[in-house]
Formats: C-alpha cells, structure tokens, sequence
C-alpha cells in the first residue's frame, strides 16, 4: 500500500518518449504531472496484451483493498480499438471493461475527449479502418455514458457538437505548456515561427501569401515531410528564402524558439476551429512567445483573454497589414511577450493535473 495518495492513468495506447504528434505529448506531460503534484500513478496505458495485463493486475490490487482516488484518461483521436495497433489483438471492449471495474469500485473517472475530427470529415473514408471508426467512436461514447464519466473536453465550446446528454459533465480542459522553458526575444528582424500540419484544418494559404508582401519577415516551419511536399506541390513559391523547413520531434524545438519572435496560428477558419484549443498555442505561450491567431476561433479567445498575441482576420490583405505593423513596432511585441511569460506560470501541465484532482475528487 501506497502512504501517497493513488491514481490511475490510462491511454489506449503506449506512451512515447519524443512523439512528433500533439496528440501524443499530452498524455505523456499529463502522466508525468499527476506525478509531480504528489500522486503515485498506477499506468494503465500500453499495448493490448499489454492493458489486458494491467487490466488483471489492477482487477487484485483493488480486490485486496487499494482506494485510488480517482481514474482519467486519455483518448485517442481514433477510437481506443484502433488506437495501437490491432496486430496484438482486437479487443474493442477491453478499455470500457477497465472503466467498469473503476465504476463498479466507486472510483471517480474522467476522460479527457481529444477531439470529434470524425464528425467534420469532408469525404468519405477510404480505409476499412475509416470506414469502422464513426461506429467505434459511438461505442466508446457509449462506454463513457455508462460508466458516468466527467468529460475533460479542449473547450466547453465541444460539449455542443458532441452533444452531450443533459446528465453529462463536463469542463474545459485546455492544453498547457511545460514550467520554467520562457526564453527572451531574439534581437534582429522579425521571424516567425510555426509547428504543426499543413492542409485540412490547418491551412495556412493566406499567411503563406502575405508573406511574400513583407520579404525581410521570415519563418520557421516545422512540419512533417510528406505534408510538407503535398504543399510544395500545390504551391512551388513556398520555396521561397523566406520559408526555412525542419522536420523535428517536439524535444528539437527550442533552438527555433529562441531565434523566433511570434508564434503562428492564423489557420484558415472553420466550425472545428471554434472550440480547438491547439496544443501548439500552449508551447507558444509556455516559451514565452506572442501568439498571431485567426479572429473567430477558441484560440483567439484565449490569446485574448490573457492579452497575449494579437487576433486577424483570415485573409491576405489584413495579415499582411499586421505583419507589417508588427515589423514597425516591436515594443508591442514585447509586451505581448511579457504577457506571454506571465500567462505561461499559471497555464502548466501541472496546473491541468490539479484541476482534474479538483473536479474528480469533489464528485467523490
């Protein structure tokens, strides 16, 4: 038995230790911050055999006596069966048995609910796995119903689309940024920097074109290859100087950081972008960095609220105006900067591990 108090963590898949994905360093920083603030984590993420193990080995320890405090979990953007991969074993029922033994224990359980890009697919899925995931979204909802979790949602803009039942609870959960990683501005010319995909929801067109009305401001891009050269192929200017390309992990980054002045999220709007709150908004904020955000969206909201970038318009002509009035007036970004640094001690990992603590233990 444990003197420290106990939770237990789960993802439907193993935990990486440099993944390239948003969707993958937030388990990661969420399961290692339940650690810092106090708790002994039992880790119920893994392959199948793997949580079909833990499963067992969780299913005695409760038998024998132990009182976690509570359970959160984080999903995937597939639904859980398809979350690693199927070749060690298809159990679609396998996680909602674990949140059974929870329920059935009276431990208290979250799941943080990523995200529904399932429900906003433009064309119709062309894989026998695409075709298979609304139907196992449904299950999985169906498995958090039953089992009475509280949803950990990016916003509380989400809870509209998913359409929760009026029994259901929620709360805003958004991403966080690492402590104690603020850096100070680059001397030198305005640069830009960007971390993320390109194309689908992350369209960045009209940035890329009002660039090319400001030719000293530069950026750095990171993105993965193969998007990279699907836009390079629709777009061949994006080879201009003005566009330097890196292929980096999220442990890679902070060199880019440091040379860069802005982070970019001025993606082209849509109904998904209202109640996203990017991961890479966060890492912005946690180094210290401003945020350029599309007027409209979750992420303006935040950049907002805590005065800390600046909200445009999604389109050439306006963010071309602003990029040149930010060349012209680097005292704002500064003090953008300096609201940056100060939103980024109260916007931790650890800060999203107490709030989870809070909402799960008071339902108790």
């Amino acid at each position: 038995m444990h003197s420290t108090p106990t939770m237990i963590f789960h993802a439907p898949y193993p935990m990486e230790q440099n993944p390239t994905a948003a969707s993958r360093l937030r388990p990661l920083r969420m399961r290692r911050a339940f650690a810092e603030i106090g708790y002994h984590v039992i880790d119920m993420s893994g392959t199948t055999p793997e949580r079909r193990r833990k499963l067992a080995a969780l299913r005695r320890e409760l038998q024998q006596g132990m009182k976690p405090e509570f359970f959160y979990s984080e999903n995937s953007t597939q639904p859980n069966v398809f979350a690693t991969s199927v070749k060690s074993g298809f159990a679609p029922m396998l996680d909602n048995a674990i949140l059974s033994l929870v329920r059935r224990h009276g431990i208290p359980s979250g799941v943080f609910y990523r995200d529904i890009y399932w429900k906003f697919a433009h064309a119709p899925a062309k894989t026998v796995i695409g075709k298979l995931s609304p139907f196992f979204h449904r299950l999985d909802m169906r498995g958090y119903l039953r089992n009475n979790v509280h949803f950990f949602l990016p916003s509380e803009g989400m809870a509209t689309y998913l359409n929760l039942p009026n029994d259901a609870t929620f709360s805003a959960l958004p991403p966080a940024g690492d402590s104690g990683r603020t850096m100070p501005l680059p001397t030198g010319p305005l640069r830009l920097f960007y971390v993320g995909g390109l194309g689908g929801h992350y369209r960045l067109d009209a940035l890329f074109a009002a660039l090319k009305q400001e030719p000293s401001i530069e950026l750095e891009l990171v993105t993965r290859p193969e998007q990279w050269k699907a836009a390079l192929a629709q777009d061949s200017s994006l080879g201009s100087d003005q566009i330097h390309v890196h292929h980096l992990n999220s442990s890679e980054l902070d060199p880019l950081y440091a040379d860069t002045h802005i982070g970019i999220l001025a993606v082209e709007p849509s109904d998904y972008r209202k109640f996203a709150a990017p991961a890479k908004l966060f890492e912005y904020i946690s180094r210290g960095r401003p945020v350029l955000v599309t007027a409209g969206t979750e992420a303006a909201r935040i950049v907002n609220k805590l005065d800390a970038g600046w909200q445009v318009n999604y389109g050439i002509a306006d963010i071309a105006q602003i990029l040149t009035f930010l060349k012209a007036h680097p005292e704002d970004v500064k003090q953008k900067a300096r609201n940056a640094r100060i939103a980024a001690q109260t916007n931790t990992w650890r800060d999203r591990a107490r709030s989870v603590a809070e909402v799960l233990t008071e339902s108790k």
